[in-house]
């Protein structure tokens, strides 16, 4: 009797009823990701411009890793050559990997990745599926429904054609949410232990959830407890909340200390761009067999379905009128969905894909957001993507949609509809899951990499790949697939977003293909991704006349060994001839520290251009009209090095067509003069002033000085600077004497000077220099005992001229 009691509960109460639903789930799946069950080793499901590739490197990362003694997360040897990358990342997103990279153990890749998209599709549905279960009162129909409209959520069916493994993984959510339910009535340790362990597994595909979802959820609870006076739920709540977030701490603090140290380059923009489209809950996908039809989606939606997509679709909205008529407890839901739509509309309202304008008088200017202040807050100043506030939209609907089907379902009942109760809800979920399709078919692209690619694998030959054009974002995630074929160090590569290897050491690489530069790099091999390459394919052309033929080439790939470099690299320069309109760069490698100058042509109407040298400010100028620029560029390390041209304020991302920003435009931009100089010493004055480095050079009576200033402390107008040059006997032969102008304290400032001599000129000459105020010519005390220091000067150095010097 017992056997058959436990059998009969595990059949009709117990697994297998929850097993049918989720392989239901699973078939409704591969309905939507149609026709990817046709190509499920060879292709990757969703879109070409997507994190597919990125993320199968990592999958693969970490069964290589296992295999072979590597470290798994903090440590990425194979990137980033020589030096390798923190792998933080893997470490705090586990689900972004897990459970491909096991299924990898026993098949390709591809189908790996692509097992793991469609069983965590099928499970956010199951898990909705327990929530709706027992917020209906167990109802299976409602719940079915309510598990189809989740998985099938048009932001969800975006995410998954982006390739957002992490994202996809909502399942912890409504767990969570039934956790916290059975909290609010239930004392028992179990509930505790759920909500715990669920506030933990939803950051392990995506940090960011915890902010998108996590902490909208909760609360919302909070304010529950808090209306109804609940203190005893409220503490089980709250005691749920803290375990499960300090266990989640383990996961997050490792990549938010990577975030905050991310250089600024690194930091991606388009808070706009990625925000929702006011009209993108009514709006269904332009790639809807039917929908796409109409031209109003085409402009909600633009370019952005996979981030925009947010449709709340006609079942559902009925079902949600009636959960909210009929239901106070769906009322809770409906506020959290109103407050988290305002923050998916990001910092600037947009209709139609484009910001809302007003005028007022002669002013035009856009509609801001509680997301425009919120944005800056810390920690949600990483959020650049507000409309994934749709995810948690996508979770209210589906459980308000769950009260209204219990309470459609409830009525058939009591009009002992059975069958035609069971008949509207297939119908009912059939409608959905078409009328929420995304993409028709689901997208799909080969995987397959060329045997050639796998052949490098075998060789030990080789130190390093070069993947290029190094810029583009998708070649960078090709390049990590490569890799998974290959298995050698990439130059290049990153482990989300795009690469943080110097941009000076990839643009001169590819900008010269020089041997000696790839050599001394450590390429061995170069792949060129001839589907990124520029529509006249000019890399190709200049990679084939500086390396020759190919040792492999299909209709996607072109594959050269790096010829053999014989010599050391030379300085090596790339500059820019773009207008600027926030910041352009230009790039040098030095084999030795020294100095080099920045010289050209610069013009515009009242512009302020301010020059750094690897993200330090060094220089300013007032640009109006036509301006001839040169400046000293200290190289204090032998290595590559970054040289920026930065307009102050820069022109803004947005701007009105009525309007204009005023751009730099660049005339023969040229970085040269390089002179080797390894005697830098920086040299203390008074008053808060430090000379970090000189150089004198000499071409007959034509004299350049080239200074490095540091400022402890503010100068102001009357702060003068003097180079002054005098003859053996002391007495002055040419000089420069100028105010540096108003000087921000803990700033810097660097320039090249140029002096001539008379033309009888001959013997020997000595160059210095100091600080002085004016009006009282009163000098700057030097503080370190250099030769000068005694009278308030520095000797810079000593040059000769004429027929005696030689």
């Amino acid at each position: 009797m017992r056997v058959t009691t436990l059998k009969h509960a595990i059949i009709h109460r117990g697994a297998v009823p929850h097993l049918a639903v989720y392989l239901l789930y699973l078939a409704v799946t591969l309905i939507i990701t149609w026709p990817l069950v046709r190509v499920f080793s060879t292709d990757f499901v969703g879109h070409r411009f997507g994190d597919q590739t990125e993320l199968a490197r990592h999958i693969w990362w970490i069964g290589h890793a296992l295999r072979n003694g590597e470290p798994l997360f903090f440590e990425q040897p194979l990137l980033a050559y020589p030096d390798g990358l923190n792998g933080a990342w893997l470490w705090g997103n586990p689900l972004q990997s897990f459970p491909a990279w096991l299924f990898a153990y026993i098949m390709p890749l591809p189908a790996a990745f692509n097992l793991m998209t469609v069983l965590r599709v099928a499970l956010n549905g199951w898990a909705m599926y327990v929530l709706a279960l027992y917020l209906t009162g167990g109802k299976r129909g409602p719940s079915l429904l309510a598990g189809l409209i989740f998985m099938t959520a048009p932001t969800l069916q975006g995410q998954l054609a982006a390739g957002h493994q992490g994202i996809l993984v909502m399942w912890p959510l409504p767990l969570y949410s039934y956790g916290l339910l059975r909290l609010r009535e239930s004392s028992e340790r179990r509930w505790v232990v759920l909500a715990a362990a669920m506030f933990t597994v939803s950051v392990w595909g995506s940090n960011l959830h915890l902010f998108f979802l996590v902490a909208p959820l909760s609360m919302m609870f909070v304010l529950m407890m808090l209306k109804d006076r609940r203190w005893q739920a409220l503490r089980r709540m709250l005691g749920a909340m803290v375990v499960g977030g300090l266990a989640a701490l383990i996961f997050v603090i490792p990549v938010a200390a990577q975030q905050v140290n991310l250089p600024e380059r690194l930091r991606e923009g388009g808070i706009v761009t990625f925000s929702a489209d006011v009209l993108s809950l009514v709006t269904p996908s332009f790639q809807h067999p039917l929908f796409g039809q109409l031209t109003y989606t085409h402009r909600v939606l633009g370019v952005n379905v996979t981030e925009a997509a947010g449709y709340v679709g006609l079942v559902t909205f009925v079902l949600v009128i009636i959960a909210v008529w009929k239901e106070r407890a769906a009322r809770w839901w409906l506020g959290l969905l109103i407050v988290v739509w305002i923050f998916s509309l990001g910092p600037l309202l947009k209709a139609f894909d484009q910001p809302v304008t007003f005028t007022a008088g002669q002013f035009e200017s856009f509609i801001a957001l509680p997301w425009a202040v919120a944005q800056n807050f810390p920690l949600l100043n990483v959020m650049r993507t507000p409309g994934r506030f749709n995810l948690t939209i996508a979770l209210a609907l589906a459980i308000m949609s769950a009260y209204g089907a219990s309470y459609v379902w409830a009525w058939f009942e009591q009009k002992r509809g059975g069958v035609l109760r069971w008949l509207v809800f297939i119908l009912a979920m059939a409608f959905v899951v078409w009328e929420y399709q995304v993409f028709w078919p689901m997208p799909t692209y080969n995987a397959v990499i060329p045997q050639a690619i796998h052949d490098l694998r075998q060789r030990d030959d080789i130190r390093a790949v070069f993947d290029m054009p190094w810029q583009h974002l998708l070649v960078d995630k090709d390049a990590l697939y490569l890799q998974t074929a290959h298995q050698q160090p990439l130059i290049a590569g990153h482990v989300t977003r795009r690469t943080p290897v110097d941009p000076a050491k990839l643009t001169l690489l590819q900008a010269t293909l020089d041997p000696a530069l790839l050599d001394s790099a450590g390429v061995d091999i170069i792949i060129l991704h001839k589907e990124w390459d520029d529509e006249d394919g000019l890399l190709d052309a200049f990679a084939r006349e500086q390396l020759g033929d190919p040792i492999f080439e299909n209709d996607a790939l072109a594959m050269w060994e790096a010829p053999p470099g014989d010599s050391a690299p030379q300085f090596t320069t790339w500059t820019p001839d773009d207008a600027i309109r926030t910041s352009v760069d230009a790039y040098l490698y030095a084999p030795r520290s020294g100095w080099a100058t920045l010289s050209g042509q610069l013009e515009a109407d009242d512009r302020e251009v301010t020059l750094l040298l690897d993200d330090e400010a060094l220089h300013t100028w007032a640009i109006d009209g036509t301006t001839n620029i040169r400046v000293a560029l200290p190289l204090a390390d032998a290595g590559y090095h970054t040289v920026t041209l930065a307009v102050n304020p820069p022109c803004p991302r947005i701007v009105n067509e009525t309007l204009r920003c005023n751009s730099v435009q660049i005339d023969t931009l040229i970085i040269d003069d390089y002179a080797p100089d390894d005697t830098a010493a920086a040299i203390r004055f008074d008053k808060g002033l430090t000379l970090n480095d000189a150089f004198v050079s000499q071409a007959n009576a034509a004299i350049d000085v080239y200074l490095w200033w540091g400022f402890e402390a503010a100068r102001d107008m009357n702060d003068v600077r003097f180079v002054h040059v005098v003859d053996a006997d002391g007495n002055l032969v040419t000089q420069e004497d100028g105010t540096l102008g108003e000087q921000a304290a803990d700033s810097q400032w660097v320039e090249a000077i140029s002096l001539s001599l008379p033309d009888d000129a001959s013997g020997e000459y000595r160059v210095y220099t100091g600080w002085y105020t004016y009006p009282d010519i009163a000098r700057f005390a030097v503080l370190d005992d250099v030769p000068g220091a005694g009278d308030g000067w520095v000797l810079l150095g000593t040059i000769c001229v004429g027929e005696e010097c030689e």
